[in-house]
């Protein structure tokens, strides 16, 4: 792949083993495998959307949450509706 034969891989293991121990390779080898193994989780993993309301329901702009039609603040978080106005 990388033209790298066992004689390269040995040296580099050696350098390894010097610059970080030898109690702590195998910590840096299981976080390692840890942090590929999620990152192509991550890629392979179907993005999720986000759940859109239908179009006759009205959703906070701020939490998300549904609403009734005549309601001018949300109760849950407390933001005031757009285009709604007190009577």
């Amino acid at each position: 792949m990388f033209g790298l034969g066992m004689p390269e891989l040995l040296i580099i293991f050696l350098i390894a083993l010097v610059v970080f121990g030898a109690a702590k390779l195998p910590q840096i080898g299981k976080s390692l495998g840890g942090a590929i193994r999620e990152f192509k989780k991550s890629i392979e993993a179907p993005h999720k959307e986000e759940p859109t309301a239908p179009p006759d329901e009205i959703v906070c702009s701020q939490c998300r949450q549904p609403l009734q039609k005549d309601w001018i603040t949300c109760p849950h978080c407390g933001m005031k509706q757009e285009g709604k106005s007190g009577v």
